[in-house]
């Protein structure tokens, strides 16, 4: 039974689910116990009038559709309803004569979960109708938006801009109503953004039409930049509308198949830019004379940056022999750059190296473009795989069925012997390719028993199964050797990367699946992409760290292989691996944070130069030329600026929702750049043009917006003291830099400085106003409002001292009040960091005791004074009443298919009355009995005051020392709650409480202990502990001062709640289903 993937079929299913599991207890008890099962024939007789309710709904939708998919699919489903509601009813009628019979417990079982697993057929069927309904729409908004391409008139547009909005509402309608409906949370955020992004790119779409409409209606120039801006944003729509396409048509979440899809993406992104990059790259490689650190030296590190960033997705030799590449050319440039520094540029080592190095970028570009192709085809074909196999298995259980089933399994095998071609591991090769021969033969045979019309022979039927199975293996085996070429994938934030090290440096001998190493790389490899930015002696002493980092893990990793992970040589390493990795880590967030302090201090000036350059006159002398500068000045700015929040997300204390809203930002800000730069030229080609202006003022909007949103979640990232300190020490930088500029009489450099000065304050006033915003502690909100006030107001005044000096900067006075000035901001500065400190408290803390004034003896410590006699423990209360589902309500105005949903309650509320609240005969009969089993199946829990006890059901047994998450996860849990006392603390005692249900689960699933009840209650009681830490965690969230924590909480409890709940089900759906 899959897990529901909308509200309403849970909230429908779940009831008869908890029905499924009464009955799975009544017979079992009936099994070990031989207790009668009570008359049921009035429960059933509702249930069956419920489900002759429903099925006759359900051929009445499907004669009135139009949809000749559910017509197809619906009544195989009311087959097999009508088939277990029949059984059950035979088995109601064979209990009322024999309490006890065998057979008719058989047929309870089999006839109620014949109606779970047809009615949940018959709301999937139902609920696939809805999505189809949806992506009709979808498709039809789609075949519009090519009808842009036709567009060349303003009455054409007029039209076109009538005829696009009402589609676009109520897709938006539908789209919002759908993903309040899912109770995926990832699908849901995916359908939300991608329907915010269309939203977001309509009026851009009409007005890049409307420049389209006018440049050509008037024979201006500009009209190819305006059919690239057109073209662009169809394609971008359009992008995101089949990206909601897809996940409409989701019902699980498969975590690896979007990883891959990201991946892909980013290897794809990362050639892109290689590519746009070479050719300044090898001109400075050719060019003697080409200074070190200019832009060409520039490209040969980004190239080298976005290289590693493929390294990192691939594995084994790929992954070394890209990294290697990487790594030895850095140094290779870091030697021509040393060289050209020393005036030796044109010797012939220097003109060797440089060669080499234009060689080496070749051949690191030919492994880029074959590690993104090889990933993308294995994708690809484990993708097509999954698609086909279920065609596959409907036609091996059907004997009668037609040649398209055999189809399918080549396609299969032709998709599987390309991943085997693939595999580095010959040992995966070996197994798929061995898998395959025997598939085709199997094959073979069955289609040649079915040709000659023996399909329904034991024979055939046997030869079906065995494909069957095998096609299962093949597929594991193709997704096992996918898997083996994909790195293990570490945290995506700092914290997550040093937890992950942190936990294999403690334990190397533990096999986490190289996770602890995987953090270790990823945070090297983001170490070197913070150095590559910096300057000379700054670069080399981040690299030095990085080197010793991955030295030491390298040493740890090789003495735990050779089985001496725990030696004293072990021991000293490691404790040399965490004092470089706390170091490392520290020396990472000071680059990132000031590298964040001097790329965001300013993020919209260049493009306001920019559009000052478009709206020059005509007869501005060099206009082209200024333009020109401008551009590239912008498009360099806005990748400087894409980059240093990329780190800030791998390097900062960002989570994962702000890591992958950095990286959604960046995304967009690379492709809106040069359509920006696109308007930008139509406005500078067509002067005074209004059409053209209104365009570039759209896409300007567009682009500040997507990078305001940018800088507040890289804000987020980084710490918001780290920042201000940053700010600071940069102030009194330039501050230092003006000094200068006074004692050589260079008033352009004072404008610089003083200009930077001026843009950190605003800066920092920025990010103490979106504090305020963020906090609801009325004390620091007026402290930081208070000093942010203070600060804005020391701002005009040394701009208009800095234009007063640099006026006549040889002025002794002028000078004085210009530093007087810049002090003042500086002393404002402090204020505003101090308002962040953390309050000391008002008293001093009391003296440490005097060593010398304690009296230690050898003295036993007096015994523990007896337990009081005649003292009874108090009862254990009831455990409080199961609360089912409540059907959702209908909403006003909704009037899709109406009766379905109606019969639909109806089977809902009559599954309430019969599982989770049955009548008072029922409960007397059984439920004495059923207490005592209870007692049987719970464990004792620690109590409060046993913070320190590690309980026997949380150790790993020796027999099974691997492949245990669930253990592990119990075990995982239990240490983190161990680390709080749950003394006064209700959610860590609820939390270890959880740890031992899980670790009990486990248990139960290995089949160490218990039966099939115990495992059904197990699942109810992780599902109850769940509900109380998430009640207890929101009571908590919502006495959090700070927006943007609580929030973050919030979204947290609610996943971890839904994710539990799924996961008992995932457990509680097996247990009903093999019985």
């Amino acid at each position: 039974m899959p897990v529901f993937h909308t509200r309403t079929i849970e909230s429908i299913l779940e009831p008869v689910a908890q029905q499924i599991s009464h009955l799975v207890i009544m017979h079992e008890e009936g099994e070990v116990d031989g207790k009668a099962i009570p008359d049921l024939t009035a429960p059933v007789a509702a249930v069956q009038a419920a489900v002759s309710n429903l099925v006759r709904v359900g051929k009445e939708t499907v004669q009135t559709t139009e949809d000749q998919i559910l017509k197809r699919d619906m009544p195989p489903a009311f087959i097999k309803v009508e088939n277990a509601c029949t059984k059950l009813v035979q088995a109601a009628q064979m209990l009322q004569a024999d309490p006890y019979s065998v057979p008719a417990r058989d047929y309870l079982i089999d006839g109620s979960r014949g109606i779970l697993s047809g009615t949940s057929d018959l709301l999937l069927t139902f609920d696939e109708a809805e999505v189809r309904k949806i992506i009709r729409v979808c498709k039809g908004i789609l075949e519009y938006l090519t009808v842009a391409e036709v567009v060349e008139t303003m009455e054409d547009l007029v039209t076109y801009t009538k005829n696009l909005g009402p589609g676009m509402t109520k897709m938006a309608k539908m789209i919002d109503e759908r993903q309040q409906e899912l109770t995926h949370q990832e699908h849901r955020v995916m359908l939300v953004n991608s329907m915010n992004t269309v939203k977001e790119l309509l009026p851009v779409l009409i007005s890049a039409m409307k420049i389209f409409v006018t440049t050509k209606s008037s024979k201006s120039q500009g009209i190819e930049e305006a059919l690239k801006n057109r073209n662009f944003t169809v394609e971008k729509m359009s992008a995101e509308i089949n990206e909601i396409i897809r996940v409409l048509q989701l019902t699980s979440w498969d975590e690896d198949a979007w990883a891959s899809k990201k991946d892909t993406e980013a290897m794809k992104r990362a050639l892109a830019l290689i590519d746009s990059k070479m050719n300044q790259a090898k001109g400075w490689l050719r060019d003697p004379n080409a200074s070190p650190g200019d832009a060409g030296e520039q490209a040969i590190r980004q190239i080298l940056d976005e290289a590693g960033k493929v390294g990192e997705l691939c594995a084994g030799k790929e992954r070394r022999e890209i990294l290697g590449t990487c790594k030895m050319l850095g140094q290779m440039t870091d030697q021509v750059a040393d060289l050209r520094a020393r005036g030796q540029g044109a010797t012939p080592m220097a003109m060797q190296k440089a060669q080499q190095v234009s060689q080496g970028l070749d051949l690191l570009t030919a492994k880029v473009e074959n590690a993104a192709h090889k990933l993308e085809a294995m994708t690809n074909s484990k993708q097509a795989i999954a698609k086909k196999i279920d065609a596959a298995q409907n036609w091996l259980a059907d004997p009668n069925g037609g040649s398209e089933g055999e189809e399918q399994i080549r396609g299969i095998m032709a998709e599987a012997r390309k991943i085997a071609e693939l595999c580095e591991d010959p040992k995966d090769r070996d197994d798929i390719l061995r898998s395959l021969g025997e598939i085709s033969a199997l094959t073979a045979k069955l289609s040649d028993l079915r040709r000659h019309g023996k399909g329904d022979s034991p024979e055939a039927r046997v030869l079906a199964k065995q494909v069957a199975t095998s096609l299962q293996n093949l597929q594991s085996k193709t997704n096992r050797a996918v898997a083996n070429t994909r790195p293990v994938k570490a945290a995506v934030h700092l914290e997550g990367k040093i937890e992950q090290a942190q936990r294999w440096i403690d334990s190397p001998t533990v096999d986490d699946r190289g996770v602890g190493q995987a953090a270790i790389r990823g945070l090297v490899a983001e170490g070197r992409r913070l150095a590559n930015v910096m300057i000379g002696p700054y670069r080399q002493d981040l690299l030095a760290k990085c080197d010793r980092v991955e030295q030491l893990a390298a040493q740890l990793a090789d003495l735990a292989a050779r089985g001496e992970g725990e030696s004293p040589q072990a021991r000293a390493i490691a404790t040399q691996l965490q004092d470089s990795l706390k170091d490392l880590k520290t020396r990472m967030q000071e680059a990132m944070t000031q590298e964040v302090s001097d790329i965001f201090s300013d993020t919209t000036t260049p493009i306001k130069l920019l559009a000052v350059a478009a709206t020059a006159p005509p007869d501005a002398p060099n206009r082209d030329e200024v333009f020109d500068e401008r551009a590239a000045n912008f498009e360099n700015h806005a990748a400087r600026l894409g980059a240093t929040a990329e780190k800030a997300a791998a390097v900062g204390t960002a989570n994962k929702t702000t890591v992958e809203g950095i990286q959604a930002a960046v995304k967009s800000a690379r492709e809106l750049t040069p359509q920006v730069i696109s308007a930008a030229r139509i406005l500078l080609r067509n002067p005074g043009n209004q059409a053209a202006y209104e365009h570039f003022e759209t896409m300007k909007n567009q682009w500040i917006d997507n990078v305001e949103k940018m800088t507040g979640l890289v804000d987020e990232a980084i710490d918001t003291k780290s920042l201000l300190d940053a700010s600071e020490e940069a102030i009194k930088k330039d501050l230092d830099k003006c000094k200068v500029a006074m004692a050589n009489i260079q008033p352009q450099m004072l404008v610089a400085g003083a200009t930077s000065i001026a843009r950190r304050a605003n800066r920092i006033l920025l990010v103490a106003k979106k504090e305020v915003e963020n906090s609801e502690d009325l004390k620091f909100r007026e402290a930081v409002k208070a000093a942010s006030d203070d600060l804005s107001k020391t701002i005009s005044p040394m701009v208009m001292d800095a234009k007063a000096v640099a006026g006549n900067i040889s002025d002794p006075g002028l000078q004085k009040s210009f530093l007087d000035s810049g002090y003042r901001i500086l002393g404002a500065v402090a204020k505003v960091r101090e308002a962040f400190q953390p309050q000391e408290p008002d008293f001093p803390p009391p003296p440490p005791p005097d060593i010398e004034q304690l009296h230690l003896t050898d003295e036993l410590a007096p015994p523990k004074p007896p337990l009081p006699e005649g003292e009874v423990p108090p009862p254990r209360p009831p455990p409080p009443e199961e609360k089912d589902e409540e059907f959702p309500e209908q909403k006003a105005g909704e009037v899709i298919n109406q009766p379905m949903m109606m019969a639909a309650r109806q089977l809902h509320d009559e599954a309430r009355k019969w599982s989770s609240k049955p009548n008072e005969a029922t409960e007397a009969d059984v439920d004495v009995d059923e207490q005592e089993d209870t007692d049987d199946v719970e464990f004792t829990l620690p109590s409060d005051t046993e913070d320190d006890y590690e309980p026997e059901l949380l150790l790993m047994p020796t027999s099974q020392p691997v492949n245990q998450p669930i253990l592990a996860a119990a075990q995982s849990l239990h240490r983190e709650a161990t680390k709080w006392s749950s003394k006064g603390n209700d959610i860590i005692a609820a939390a270890k409480r959880m740890a031992l249900l899980m670790a009990e689960m486990s248990r139960l699933v290995r089949g160490v202990s218990g039966n099939k009840r115990a495992l059904i209650q197990c699942a109810k009681d992780i599902a109850k502990a769940s509900d109380e830490v998430t009640r207890l965690a929101k009571e908590v969230a919502k006495q959090c001062t700070d927006k943007r924590i609580r929030t973050n909480l919030l979204q947290v409890i609610t996943w971890a709640n839904f994710k539990t709940m799924h996961i008992s089900l995932s457990f509680l759906c097996p247990a009903l289903s093999v019985w």
